[in-house]
This record gives C-alpha cells, sequence and structure tokens, in this order.
C-alpha cells in the first residue's frame, strides 16, 4: 500500500481524505519553513526585532515576551495590547537588561517576582538580608564585600569581558577579548553580576580552605607578609559568614534556599596572633611637639584623639552640643547625623581642667555647629564611610607619620596609646570606661600595653660579684684592634 495514503494512527486512509490531508501537509510544511527562515528586522535594541517575538499567552488579551540573556530566560508581560506598543517595551527590557543584569531588571520589571521567587544566589541572599536583618548600610556592605570576595576567588571570577549590544564579547584587532577592571564603573558593575550570580552552595567547606590556602600564598614567603595575609583571611571570613548566622537568617530562611549544612558551618578560624598594641609612642614627646607644630583644627583632631581616645567618626561629627561644659563631661551620643558604633559606644567622658579651657577657646573662636570647622557637609554613603574632615585628617596624617606613627590607621593608633596609659595608671575597668567598650575584654586583647617598667625585684640577688664586674664606656667609640692587643700584652 502506498504510504501516502496512511494517516498517523496507521490505518488507511479514505481516497475522499486523501487529497486533502496531503494538501494541508505540504501547506503547513511549507509555513513552517517560512516561519523559521524569516528574520526579525533590526537588532535587538530595536524594536523590529521584537514584532515577531511578543506574544499573547493563551487566553490573555495582553502580549508578553520572552527573554534569553547569558544562560538565564524570564518571560515578561508587556500589558499592552497593541503589537508595535508591545515591542517597544520589549526592547526596552532587554536593553536594560544588558546594561544592568538580571536581578536589576527583574526588580524594575517584575517586582512581584523578586519578592516571590526564593533564591539561593549570592545576589539573592544579600538582597532578603538587607530587607530583614536590619543591619546597618555601611555594615552590611563590608558582610558583602568579604563575601563576595570569597565566592569570587572560589569560581575565579576577575575582570569581566568587554560586551557589545548583543551580549558578545569584544576583541581588539588581533582577535584577542578586551576586559573591563572588576575595580570601577563598567567593569565593576559587571563583576558584581557575575559573583551575584552565583549559587550560595559553592560556599563548601573545602573551597573555602583552597581559599584561605591561596589567599596567604599570594602574599609570598616572608614571614611578615603571610602574618599580616593570615589576619586579613581571618577577618574576610569572620565579616563573611556573619551573613549566615542567626540574626541575618532569622526572618530570611523562608525566601532563601540555602544548602544543609550552612555555608562557613565547621570551618575553623585560628585565633588572631600579635594584635595586642605594643606602645612605641613618647606621649610626651608627641605633645609637646604637636603644640609646637601643629595649628588649627589638626591640632584639634590630635587633642581629641590623644587627650580622650575618640575615635575618627565621633570626632569628625562632634557637635558643641555634646559638650557640656557646667557638668565638664564631653556626651557621646547620637545625633541628627551621627550614630554610635554600638550601644555601648555612647558615654560621656569626664574633662579635666585643661581640657576645658581649650574647648571654651575653641567655642569662641567658632561659629559653626561642629567642634571641628570644615567647608565640607555632612554626606552619607550606604558603601562608605564618608568624612566631613578629610582633608584635616590627612594633613594630621603626614604628621603624624613624620613622628614615627606609620600604622594605617595613625588616629586610631592614638586611641590604643591613651588606653594603655589609662590601664597603666587606672587598671583596666577605668581604661574600659572611657574607650566605651562592651567587653573588657577587647580593651585587654587589643588596648593595654604596659607603660610602666614590672620586674620581681630580684635583680641584686642575682647580680654577679662586684670582683668580676669589668666597667666599661659601653657609649664610647669602639677601641681599635691593636689598641686591645697592646693593653692586653701589658
Amino acid at each position: 500500500m502506498n504510504p501516502s495514503i496512511i494517516d498517523k494512527s496507521g490505518l488507511p486512509a479514505s481516497s475522499g481524505e486523501k487529497t486533502g490531508k496531503h494538501e494541508n501537509a505540504q501547506k503547513d510544511g511549507i509555513n513552517a519553513q517560512k516561519m523559521h527562515r524569516s528574520k526579525p528586522q533590526g537588532g535587538k535594541d530595536t524594536a523590529g526585532y521584537w514584532l515577531k517575538k511578543v506574544q499573547k499567552p493563551k487566553g490573555c488579551a495582553h502580549f508578553g515576551v520572552q527573554i534569553s540573556f547569558r544562560g538565564e530566560r524570564h518571560r515578561f508581560p508587556l500589558h499592552t495590547a497593541e503589537k508595535g506598543a508591545a515591542a517597544e517595551r520589549a526592547r526596552e527590557r532587554f536593553v536594560f537588561l544588558v546594561g544592568n543584569g538580571w536581578p536589576a531588571t527583574l526588580a524594575k520589571f517584575k517586582p512581584e517576582v523578586v519578592a516571590k521567587v526564593k533564591s539561593s544566589t549570592v545576589g539573592g541572599l544579600l538582597r532578603v538580608v538587607e530587607s530583614v536583618a536590619g543591619f546597618k548600610p555601611v555594615t552590611l556592605a563590608t558582610y558583602a564585600r568579604c563575601l563576595r570576595q570569597i565566592v569570587a576567588g572560589i569560581a575565579g571570577i576577575g575582570d569581566q569581558p568587554k560586551t557589545d549590544e548583543s551580549g558578545e564579547p569584544v576583541k581588539d584587532r588581533r582577535g584577542r577579548i578586551e576586559y573591563l577592571s572588576r575595580r570601577h564603573g563598567a567593569g565593576n558593575e559587571a563583576w558584581l553580576r557575575a559573583v551575584d550570580a552565583m549559587p550560595v552552595s559553592v560556599l563548601m567547606p573545602a573551597a573555602i580552605q583552597k581559599w584561605r590556602v591561596a589567599y596567604v600564598a599570594a602574599a609570598g614567603d616572608a614571614p611578615d607578609a603571610r602574618r599580616s595575609a593570615e589576619t586579613t583571611m581571618v577577618s574576610i571570613i569572620r565579616n563573611a559568614r556573619v551573613l549566615f548566622s542567626e540574626r541575618a537568617l532569622e526572618h530570611a530562611k523562608d525566601e532563601l534556599t540555602l544548602p544543609e549544612p550552612l555555608p562557613f558551618a565547621g570551618v575553623k578560624l585560628p585565633k588572631k596572633q600579635g594584635t595586642r598594641y605594643k606602645s612605641r609612642i613618647d606621649a610626651g614627646r608627641l605633645i609637646s611637639a604637636a603644640r609646637s607644630e601643629l595649628t588649627g583644627e589638626p591640632l584639634k583632631i590630635f587633642t581629641l584623639a590623644m587627650g580622650y581616645g575618640l575615635r575618627k567618626r565621633e570626632i569628625d561629627l562632634l557637635k558643641w552640643s555634646q559638650v557640656d561644659f557646667s557638668k565638664r563631661v564631653l556626651r557621646v551620643e547620637a545625633t541628627d547625623v551621627f550614630e554610635a558604633k554600638s550601644e555601648d559606644s555612647n558615654g560621656e567622658i569626664d574633662l579635666d581642667d585643661e581640657m576645658l579651657t581649650l574647648l571654651q577657646g575653641w567655642r569662641a573662636g567658632t561659629k559653626g555647629e561642629f567642634v571641628i570647622h570644615s567647608e565640607c557637609a555632612v554626606r552619607h554613603s550606604s558603601k562608605r564611610a564618608i568624612y566631613r574632615c578629610e582633608t584635616h585628617f590627612e594633613t594630621l596624617y603626614a604628621w603624624l607619620r613624620q613622628h614615627g606613627i606609620t600604622s594605617r590607621k595613625p588616629l586610631h593608633e592614638l586611641r590604643k596609646e591613651v588606653g594603655s596609659i589609662l590601664a597603666t595608671r587606672h587598671g583596666i575597668f577605668h581604661a574600659q570606661s572611657v574607650l566605651r567598650h562592651a567587653q573588657i575584654s577587647t580593651t585587654a586583647a587589643f588596648y593595654a600595653d604596659k607603660k610602666s617598667r614590672i620586674t620581681a625585684g630580684l635583680g641584686a640577688l642575682l647580680a654577679a660579684p662586684a670582683t668580676n664586674v669589668i666597667e666599661g664606656e659601653f657609649n664610647a667609640a669602639p677601641m681599635p684592634t691593636k689598641e686591645i692587643e697592646r693593653k692586653g700584652a701589658a
């Protein structure tokens, strides 16, 4: 039997049906080929391209479109029954997607879906934690930066390739892919998109351990460089794992799909080494030099830091309303522009007579509301600390470095020196009170260096008899060899 007259059921078709079905099949095949071969007019950044991409879902009066980009696909409702307007809206969504990535595009054009979809990506975790955990913006930015650094190291995500409008890598004349620096601009945005798209499950204990070893190894073989890298590595992990703490996830678990056990669970960190402050400052000599060499706002900053151990942010935003001249105290407290590092950081600091006189003189010569005058207005950022007195701080830093204080945070070095002096003269509890630490262990571990000589007093009993002691001028220039030999012979 002729196979052309057998229908899909395998039974012979009647002679009357044969011709009609055969012709319909031929027409359907031709139409399918035409649709397959037809190409939209223009590129993806034109409305003409999307005219044949927009469709009305079954039973819906409005058009919608499905967009694929970098291995991810989503459908967008276009909220219009006019095809030309739908194509233009599809183009708008694609152009925004290329420039901003999936998370931002979904948040802008499908916010109701973003709120409901469970996410196990790094970006999804950060968005949910930000919305429910209540971390300070600057604090959350620090946690996020550390988490992304670890994920990027594990996944090998570095500088991202420069792409054209269709998302294809741009190449130079020699055919090499061009890359954008991940540290700023469009390169940083591309790097963030790549890292945020990674699943949280990459943070397995073995992967984290490999990252730790590689991070320290990259510092080289010098012992001091390795110690510094080890300290930094531990700090990065401590910050990143806060995002998986009870506080961060208490109200976020229902919106996230996270691996079990949680990332960083079971990751053991060594105790911090070498963090205790070791004083190399002669406070009296440094203060004397400051009084003769510093003037204006840098001198004020030095006085507040060296005299009372105030933090940089506390000095930068200190207002005259926080100085109570009648009660002779300085209050570190929340204002309209300042919030303390923690609740325990708030407190009163007693002022001595000399400091009170200095402050009264400063107040008489200042018209503004801030103790430290600056032409810059107060600015706040969710990603980094911005100081209104940065110019004055830099002037003081340069001076401190000239006088041997070369640490990365020279102003904080003065705070540590104050802590060590207070601990020596008045005890560790007084130091904790003035420095306003939540736990005395912090004061003891990082700030209290002994400032006085401590011995058992047994040196006199252990000293050698006077007959065995040869007196000498140890500060004198060394004696020539021949002279030593001559005296020895005599």
